[in-house]
């Protein structure tokens, strides 16, 4: 059972202040797994809590629930344990997923009235599908015109009426198949890796994608290294953190060059399509000055900002399109309604 970001945000936040008054890291779990909300982080609490009084290191415990707390969590922790600084990097990692949070929160309000506006089309297209045509065809079918044909309008509308009735299982099969596929192949690195590209290579979507990675990131990076942890270490755990195989590899490709003796900046200036030269910029003017985490924390602000106005273009241009598409659906219906009564009822009126 998955564990909310708010919950672990609450977990991380409460454990920090805990160790911070002084309470025992055992005590401490005791007390947040009776407050845990959530069976899966109870469980996992409990079992944490018993390996703890083993006498097994808090990052050790949570490796067995990497489900629950994943490698940047962990890493974390295990710095903070080994520096002493246990406290401050819980406060940091709390703060990391706040931002998560928040983010996640802001898709899903912008996208909330889209959705609305599709759920209430697919109920309209529904409702006329199964309810609404199949009551009024035989009508159609009985007037005088329709010896003759009727409308090509109304044709269509009782050809898609009929086929929807009698296929509409098939379709969601269909539909569930390919979600399924989809997710199967995505788990295939080198797939994912040409799905990634192409994803970075749309229009509107592609931006979007790229103010996402790059704002995680930078945050990443700047949490990683304001709690200790060395260089190259951080590096490949920010890699291991992004979810485009793309920029993943990009990372790692500046590891490499952080290892060979290059500074950041020089690895992601060779990357301008997916770092863009005020990024590389920001981080040289950091590692000149010595203020590299304030750079990061600057971009990470900044892109989160530039993906924040992204998604809400990307809802203003979704909600008149599905709005427009419902109302051209509704016109089609009511003209292909509409047309065989008001040709039937002018042939009365001729006679």
């Amino acid at each position: 059972m998955g564990v909310s970001l708010k919950e672990k945000m609450f977990f991380a936040e409460h454990l920090s202040l805990m160790i911070k008054g002084g309470i025992p890291i055992s005590e401490a779990l005791e007390i947040l797994k009776s407050e845990a909300k959530s069976r899966g982080l109870k469980r996992a609490l409990n079992d944490i809590l018993k390996r703890v009084l083993e006498g097994e290191r808090l990052e050790k415990s949570f490796e067995k629930h990497p489900r629950i707390f994943d490698r940047f969590f962990r890493n974390i922790v295990r710095v903070g344990e080994e520096s002493g600084t246990l406290e401050e990097n819980l406060r940091y990692l709390a703060s990391q997923i706040q931002k998560d949070y928040e983010l996640k929160r802001k898709v899903v309000g912008a996208l909330l009235y889209p959705l609305l506006v599709l759920v209430l089309a697919t109920v309209i297209i529904s409702v006329v599908t199964f309810f609404v045509i199949p009551k009024i065809t035989p009508l159609f079918q009985a007037l005088p015109q329709a010896e003759a044909g009727l409308p090509f309008a109304t044709e269509i509308l009782i050809s898609l009426s009929s086929f929807l009735k009698q296929f509409w299982f098939l379709i969601i099969a269909a539909f569930i198949f390919f979600v399924v596929i989809f997710k199967i192949l995505q788990k295939i690195r080198f797939i994912k890796f040409y799905f990634d590209k192409i994803s970075l290579s749309l229009p509107f979507f592609g931006q979007m994608y790229k103010n996402l990675a790059l704002s995680r990131f930078s945050r990443n990076l700047y949490t990683l290294l304001g709690s200790g942890m060395p260089i190259l270490e951080a590096l490949e755990i920010c890699a291991d953190s992004l979810p485009n195989e793309i920029h993943k590899r990009n990372v790692m490709k500046v590891r490499a060059g952080v290892e060979r003796g290059e500074k950041i900046s020089s690895g992601l200036r060779k990357n301008p399509q997916n770092f863009p030269p005020i990024f590389s910029e920001m981080v040289l003017v950091g590692e000149k000055t010595g203020s590299l985490e304030e750079s990061l924390l600057y971009l990470a602000e900044f892109y989160e900002k530039e993906f924040d106005t992204t998604i809400k273009n990307l809802s203003g241009l979704l909600e008149p399109v599905l709005l427009i598409f419902v109302g051209i659906f509704v016109a089609f219906v009511a003209f292909a309604i509409i047309t065989p009564i008001y040709q039937f009822t002018s042939g009365l009126r001729i006679r």
